[in-house]
């Protein structure tokens, strides 16, 4: 006589999303539903909610036919491929650019060429190092 016992889903776990502290989170919360108690009942509960049998663990709410299952993984597929082939496109446009961004080797660059002044060390001890009262100041001085 081992016959399996009909649940009669009288202790639940009811999931809701509520808000705690500064974000949303899934709040768990323990009910007993009397006998006349039907899962159709449950509709008050919103969307994102969920409502299990804590004894059998079966889901109350919202109710999934096997259509809706099968849907729901081939709609989770077709998103993970649709993901992938969206990097890989994104890969293949970036490397496209890159390829094409090469460098150009005729640029024609004008650089102001410094004019190298010979000086001896006999000017350097004589004269000594000469600095800049104010310590923004570039200018030349009036030698040259």
């Amino acid at each position: 006589m081992s016959q399996e016992q009909i649940c009669r889903h009288e202790y639940v776990k009811i999931i809701q999303r509520r808000l705690k502290g500064l974000e949303r989170r899934l709040v768990a919360t323990r009910a007993y539903l009397p006998v006349g108690f039907k899962p159709g009942d449950l509709g008050h509960l919103g969307e994102g909610s969920y409502c299990f049998c804590t004894k059998c663990r079966a889901r109350l709410f919202p109710r999934r036919t096997q259509a809706e299952k099968a849907a729901a993984r081939l709609a989770l597929a077709s998103a993970k491929e649709k993901a992938e082939s969206d990097a890989l496109a994104e890969l293949a446009l970036d490397s496209a650019q890159d390829s094409t961004d090469e460098p150009e080797l005729n640029k024609d660059i004008d650089v102001e060429e410094l004019e190298q002044e010979s000086i001896d060390v006999q000017d350097i001890e004589a004269d000594g190092v000469k600095l800049p009262d104010d310590e923004t100041a570039c200018q030349l001085t009036g030698d040259e």
